[in-house]
């Protein structure tokens, strides 16, 4: 599948490698189970086992159309904490109303190399055995850690010609480029929050496509770093349309261009009257990319030459470019000081589970004291009306994800004291957040810690955790199946 390593994760870390796949792009067969593909059809499917691997499954979404007499498009996609139906909920009205196959991996997630290709290779080889697709229309989106994975599948699947890439909250892989990608010629449609914290990496990314001329679009809407709203995954989705039927793949609907090309016009003017330099450019950038040869752009590429060189957008690029540079500075100190209690704990005992902040270490526990400190400092602002309340947002997102990750490689390598350090201060530095405590709770489960992995649960439901699926599916959290307090969380959610 992948001819190299690549590194991905929320931020960026996660390695896939290569391997060649038998059987990838067959046409659809019958399935050898009990799936029934019509019952399947205009709802989501939670979960759908992959034959040649009972351990794989996939959340679904057939559109109410679907029949196997015709090739249909499908969009493969990846959560980064392997909550395919999640992703399904996102694009299922799209899917419908664009006729798309969705495939979300239950089992894709961010970590191990191994375990990425083995999800990667269980949905598309399922997948097309079971239906019938469109060689020529198939697609990748995915949040974060799954943004990069889409984007790895799109550069290095050789046997999979991936047509567009929806990313959400992240972009390309870190990449060994002692090889070349496979596959270059894919159109990539970005969306990210405001307040996300790989916002600076969105925007570098898409000057420098525009710069490099290549197909591409931003949807910049407001929130933080997670899924984006439906509607907004629905303008994507759109796009990969109309990208379709100016490269011939997909019949041409007049009507649909026109809609889209008065659509991205009203969106150029919009942003000239408020005042916004860099959405006019960009959008009189689509204007005069997406839609030639489909309508008469000639009148905008004058404007566009304007709008590129003209001061106000220069202004607009160096306020943008500011405040990259100010997250930057927010972050450098604290996560210099996550990465150093980390590194002293693994050194003192680099054999098995550590000990991490004690009572009597008094560096460390100072050291705790000020990233707490700090990040509850950027939570405030960034809840402020302050003029810079969304760089605060997207530093303060980062430490939080740098903090989480670095328990979660701690909980892989067994420093599970580790682990359950960080896990305990993330969720001191953001206690109104579910995740934080759904870790710990798991950390204190692989410690044999129950009663206190019980405790960090109730804190998780606290504060926003509201699937009792997130807990009874949690391989982490099994050893609590049969303990009655664990038994009446989930009843209580179930009952909710």
């Amino acid at each position: 599948m992948f001819q190299h390593s690549l590194r991905c994760r929320a931020t960026g870390l996660l390695l896939l490698c290569a391997a060649a796949l038998t059987g990838w792009g067959q046409q659809a067969s019958t399935p050898g189970d009990d799936f029934d593909t019509q019952a399947a059809r205009g709802r989501v499917v939670a979960r759908v086992t992959c034959r040649d691997d009972p351990n794989q499954s996939y959340a679904l979404y057939l559109p109410s159309e679907y029949s196997p007499e015709r090739a249909w498009p499908i969009m493969f996609a990846f959560d980064p904490l392997g909550r395919g139906k999640t992703a399904v909920e996102v694009l299922k009205n799209a899917a419908e109303k664009y006729g798309y196959i969705v495939v979300g991996s239950n089992n894709s997630r961010n970590g191990p190399s191994a375990g990425q290709l083995e999800a990667a290779q269980a949905v598309w080889l399922d997948s097309h055995r079971r239906f019938t697709i469109d060689k020529n229309r198939v697609y990748t989106t995915g949040l974060s850690g799954g943004a990069r994975v889409a984007t790895a599948f799109a550069l290095y699947c050789y046997t999979c010609h991936v047509a567009g890439v929806i990313a959400q909250g992240a972009a390309y892989p870190t990449i060994d480029g002692s090889k070349p990608p496979t596959n270059v010629q894919f159109v990539y449609y970005a969306i990210v929050g405001d307040a996300d914290l790989n916002y600076p990496e969105i925007v570098a990314l898409r000057r420098k496509k525009a710069e490099a001329g290549e197909p591409s679009k931003t949807k910049i809407y407001s929130g933080p770093h997670q899924w984006a709203p439906p509607e907004i995954v629905e303008e994507g989705m759109a796009w990969l349309e109309l990208k379709a039927m100016q490269a011939g793949t997909k019949k041409v609907d007049s009507a649909f261009v026109d809609r889209m090309f008065d659509k991205t016009r009203a969106e150029a003017n919009e942003a000239e009257q408020r005042g916004d330099a860099l959405g006019q450019y960009y959008a009189l950038r689509s204007l005069t990319e997406d839609f030639n040869g489909l309508e008469d752009v000639t009148a905008f590429a004058g404007k566009l030459a304007e709008v590129k060189a003209s001061k106000a957008l220069k202004v607009a690029e160096h306020d943008q470019q500011r405040e990259i540079q100010e997250q930057a500075q927010l972050t450098a100190t604290v996560a210099g000081e996550l990465a150093q209690l980390g590194g002293a704990a693994i050194v003192r005992a680099p054999a098995g589970p550590t000990e991490f902040g004690t009572a009597g270490n008094t560096a460390e526990s100072s050291g705790r004291q000020h990233i707490v400190s700090v990040m509850s400092d950027y939570r405030r602002r960034a809840a402020s009306p302050g003029r810079d309340h969304l760089v605060y947002a997207r530093a303060f997102s980062q430490l939080l994800v740098q903090g989480m990750e670095a328990g979660q490689d701690a909980l892989r390598e067994n420093h599970v004291s580790l682990a359950i350090a960080y896990f305990e201060l993330m969720s001191e530095a953001n206690p109104d957040q579910a995740w934080p405590w759904l870790a710990l709770a798991e950390a204190r489960v692989r410690a044999g810690e129950r009663k206190a992995a019980v405790k960090a649960l109730e804190q998780a439901v606290h504060h926003g955790l509201k699937s009792a699926q997130t807990l009874t599916e949690d391989p982490d959290l099994k050893p609590l199946a049969s303990d009655p307090a664990f038994q009446r969380i989930v009843a209580t959610l179930k009952a909710q």
